[in-house]
């Protein structure tokens, strides 16, 4: 979903933080526009970024849920599941030419969904979502307090219910600046454009992030749509805050006939996670990572060739709990 969740320095994963979330229908539009921005605020933290988990595996248990919205024919009614989510992420070496830096990672997240009956037969059914994604980020400083920003995000989102095509590749591209503001650099402002493609459509938009340390580094703000991180530390090995993102994931489908008799061809599922985070310093650059909450406004939405809504079901709230253990650099 595209959930979230964790990359921090040089990707675009991270761990759940609050949102600020105006309308209802922007999970099916706007989804693209919070990569830009997450990608945008932490790619300009390559040589000062506040938290630096540049490694680690995740996994995100949810409470029970059920689909709502469904027509009275479907086999899904009344029949509970629970998401399951892991993610593992790892750094490749990063590339210096001449003044010009290139960071790049590659992520991997597995969305398990799993049924109270497991024998139902339904087309509409999720199960297994795969992704695979890159982040390649290229920064190029202009000045000490100005940098240019190129992003590439090539994802790869599938159920491996059919073979693999180019409708499973999602393409991004961003372009954007950045500035320090302040005698000691701790404000940063990011703007940029961002061109997605997937299944035939591409969708531009613009953003804006903002990242404010304090001088005595006690608080780390980061905001940028959708999202918002908070943290206090409370000792050089203790920090507490709260955590929320919108987390989505669009996949191509094994095209079937749905409800409506029309044809189905690829899927997006969505939620909003929001609650309390712990971050807790074990040994050496290893930390453990606690988060928990509710997970709001979800929903499962399916899609013809023409990008046109099938059908749009809404999911009952969902209690999440998260542990992470990561290797961050910058801190010990």
């Amino acid at each position: 979903m595209k959930t979230l969740i964790s990359i921090r320095n040089f990707g675009i994963r991270t761990g759940l933080q609050i949102t600020f979330y105006c309308k209802y229908k922007v999970i099916t539009k706007w989804p693209y526009f919070c990569i830009l921005i997450l990608a945008l605020l932490f790619s300009n933290k390559s040589y000062s970024q506040i938290i630096q988990d540049v490694g680690g595996i995740a996994a995100t248990v949810h409470s029970k849920a059920n689909f709502k919205d469904l027509p009275q024919e479907s086999s899904l009614s009344g029949n509970k599941f629970q998401l399951n989510t892991y993610d593992v992420w790892l750094p490749i070496p990063p590339v210096k030419i001449g003044r010009t830096s290139i960071f790049s990672n590659l992520n991997y997240r597995l969305m398990d969904f799993n049924y109270d009956n497991e024998t139902i037969d339904d087309p509409n059914r999720i199960e297994r979502i795969h992704e695979i994604k890159s982040v390649i980020i290229i920064r190029h400083p202009i000045s000490s307090k100005w940098s240019i920003l190129g992003i590439v995000m090539p994802t790869l989102a599938t159920d491996f219910k059919k073979s693999l095509s180019f409708d499973d590749l999602i393409l991004d591209g961003i372009l954007g600046v950045s500035k320090k503001f302040g005698t000691a650099s701790n404000l940063e402002i990011g703007l940029g454009v961002h061109a997605l493609h997937s299944f035939g459509e591409t969708l531009i938009t613009p953003g804006i992030s903002i990242d404010y340390r304090s001088t005595d580094n006690k608080w780390l703000a980061q905001f940028y749509w959708p999202r918002l991180n908070v943290l206090y530390n409370v000792s050089p090995n203790t920090q507490v805050g709260l955590a929320g993102s919108i987390d989505w994931t669009r996949f191509n489908l094994k095209n079937y006939r749905g409800y409506s008799v029309k044809e189905v061809d690829y899927a997006q599922f969505s939620t909003i996670h929001g609650g309390l985070q712990v971050h807790q310093h074990l040994i050496g650059g290893v930390w453990l990572q606690v988060q928990g909450g509710m997970g709001l406004l979800n929903r499962y939405e399916l899609f013809d060739s023409t990008q046109k809504t099938v059908n749009n079901f809404s999911i009952s709230n969902m209690a999440y709990g998260k542990a992470a253990l990561s290797y961050r650099i910058g801190r010990r």
